[in-house]
């Protein structure tokens, strides 16, 4: 199999030639996009990885002024026409070009709460969360309608589908209902969007470190996605008990902050292994409970444990 279609065979919850693999980091958001793309090139022939996830790293922040709930009705996202988008399609689409389709090429997405996070902080949002839900949710609408545009677009430019960060589950942030309300249902519309254009996404369940990145999987069941990531060592989920709960493939195991960053290469085979041997080899894409945080991030190291994984058997 070639790496596509060893990726596809796990999408399809089937036993590929060997155990796929994909890890990832965030790079440097003041590099241009030709520099952007290379690096993301750099970083997968050097590791021989199954699939591309292209980074968000050139944040998105909006200058408009929210100070009361109020002032919610005056946020406007930019749209597929604004430079924010088109510098990010450039990476895809040298990435792309790069590639020949290689690889499956997933285009990371932040969702709708989270770009609000982004541009007025968190505490602000939880705020106005808590003082007027609705008209903190009919923003939040609004910028999903632009986000699901541009989900559309990046399928269009050739994007296999969304690398999406669902977030804002953690434990004591909001309750189920209003998470529902204020996060959920804006996540969907962008899934969704990205699915009729024919994509498929990767479904990352992401903590903030303002709640130590303690999540609740649970709560996301029944999002659109292909196959799911979490972190299993801020949940205490495990993939075999997520595989039971999500009923899809699922791609996952390593600790993030571990022996990828620091360990030795007979480290990381060795919980490469155990990872395998805990799950089984259907449906199982090997990776990280998130990016690779931390200091002495290395192509070597991801290396060995994408080789671990390829040489399992």
């Amino acid at each position: 199999m070639n790496k596509v279609e060893r990726v596809e065979a796990v999408f399809r919850n089937e036993k590929a030639d060997v155990v796929p693999a994909g890890f990832w980091f965030h790079y440097n958001h003041e590099w241009d996009t030709p520099t952007m793309a290379e690096a993301h090139i750099k970083t997968f022939r050097e590791t021989g990885m199954d699939i591309m996830k292209v980074m968000q790293d050139y944040t998105i922040k909006l200058d408009t002024q929210v100070k009361t709930p109020s002032d919610w009705k005056k946020v406007k996202f930019p749209g597929t026409s604004s430079q924010e988008f088109q510098k990010l399609t450039d990476v895809l689409k040298r990435i792309l070009d790069n590639l020949g389709g290689e690889a499956l090429v997933f285009q990371t997405m932040y969702g709708p709460f989270k770009a609000a996070v982004i541009s007025w902080g968190d505490a602000l949002l939880m705020a106005h969360s808590r003082e007027d839900p609705a008209a903190v949710a009919a923003a939040i609408g609004g910028i999903a309608e632009s986000l699901a545009e541009w989900a559309v677009a990046f399928v269009e430019a050739g994007a296999t589908g969304l690398y999406y960060a669902a977030q804002f589950s953690e434990p004591g942030r909001f309750t189920k209902p209003e998470w529902e309300k204020l996060v959920k249902s804006a996540d969907i519309a962008v899934l969704n969007a990205a699915e009729k254009q024919g994509g498929r996404n990767i479904l990352h369940i992401c903590g903030e470190p303002e709640y130590q990145f303690v999540t609740n999987p649970q709560w996301f069941t029944d999002y659109p996605a292909a196959i799911v990531n979490w972190s299993v060592k801020d949940t205490g989920l495990s993939l075999s008990a997520g595989r039971d709960i999500f009923k899809k493939p699922i791609l996952g195991g390593l600790n993030n902050k571990g022996h990828i960053l620091s360990g030795s290469d007979a480290d990381i085979a060795g919980e490469v292994r155990q990872v395998i041997r805990d799950f089984g080899e259907k449906g199982l894409m090997v990776g990280a409970d998130c990016t690779i945080q931390g200091k002495g991030i290395s192509h070597e190291k991801i290396r060995a444990a994408v080789d671990a994984a390829h040489n399992y058997r």
